[in-house]
């Protein structure tokens, strides 16, 4: 009988093995699918954000049901996160508001508490500590329509129509247009917007080298009024379209410095585009 047992036992064996081996195959070729579907998946991803500068990387694990599960579960708590975050995010907002105030040191909070300020109110989170706290007071300190009795209109005295630099506090009209129409390829002209900004940006764009500003809002005055310090991005070309002044600067010899750098990467810039032309048009024409 023993004997009996045993082939019963090695018989049950075999056929567990036999079993076990071809539930594994089943489960490798499975599992091999949706490794080879999820990196398609992520290939997919990848080629749509491929613009993006931080793209995030991802890794392809084989796991089971109960991974997928505990996958999902950090899914929900990442979502929840982000949710966390946003809160966060008001409540952080609340402590400057509240530091501002009642007039306390604002050096004393995180730089994460200033930039979720920044971020509410829709201004640039750029710079450390001590930039952002700036671009907090001084928000605070002209977003109730104060702006203009600190910057008057008399003040911008200097015409610097095509000559703009970075740091200039310039007073320009620039045209409205109400929503772009694919069809006429414009939009309707709504009317003028009288606006006085600091450029705290300039650049030149890498495929036709046109010249852009951005431009810190202080006061705004006509269709489409802005907000406080909102960052409004202007071509040079619509800039200059329309007379510009500028408030003198306390040191003038600065701005020529600064103004002769730009002139520099200007040159620098139409000398890259024209080569860039002249390689096509001669490629073109060897084509032909």
């Amino acid at each position: 009988m023993a004997g009996d047992k045993g082939k019963r036992i090695l018989i049950h064996l075999s056929s567990s093995s036999s079993s076990s081996s071809s539930d594994d195959n089943v489960d490798a070729e499975d599992e091999s699918c949706s490794a080879s579907a999820s990196f398609s998946s992520g290939e997919e991803w990848d080629s749509i954000d491929d613009d993006d500068e931080d793209r995030d990387v991802y890794e392809v694990d084989d796991s089971d049901d109960e991974d997928d599960e505990e996958d999902e579960e950090s899914s929900e708590n990442c979502r929840r996160g982000v949710e966390d975050d946003d809160d966060d995010d008001d409540s952080l907002c609340d402590r400057v508001i509240q530091f501002l105030q009642e007039k306390k040191n604002l050096h004393e909070l995180s730089l994460k508490a200033c930039k979720a300020y920044l971020r509410k109110h829709g201004l640039r989170v750029s710079g450390n500590k001590a930039v952002c706290v700036k671009r907090m007071q001084e928000h605070w300190r002209i977003k109730d329509g104060k702006a203009e009795i600190l910057y008057p209109r008399s003040s911008f005295v200097i015409n610097c129509t095509g000559d703009v630099c970075k740091g200039d506090v310039v007073l320009f009209t620039q045209k409205v247009y109400g929503s772009f129409d694919k069809v006429t390829r414009n939009g309707k002209l709504l009317g003028h917007r009288t606006v006085a900004g600091r450029v705290v940006k300039e650049s030149y764009g890498a495929a036709k080298q046109q010249h852009t500003f951005t431009v810190e809002v202080l006061w705004s005055k006509g269709m489409k009024k802005l907000p406080a310090l909102f960052p409004l991005l202007v071509k040079g070309r619509n800039l200059y379209r329309l007379k510009t002044y500028r408030q003198p600067w306390k040191n003038e010899a600065a701005r020529r410095k600064v103004l002769a750098e730009k002139h520099r990467r200007g040159t620098v810039a139409r000398t890259e585009r024209a080569k860039r032309k002249k390689a096509w048009s001669t490629c073109k024409g060897v084509k032909e």
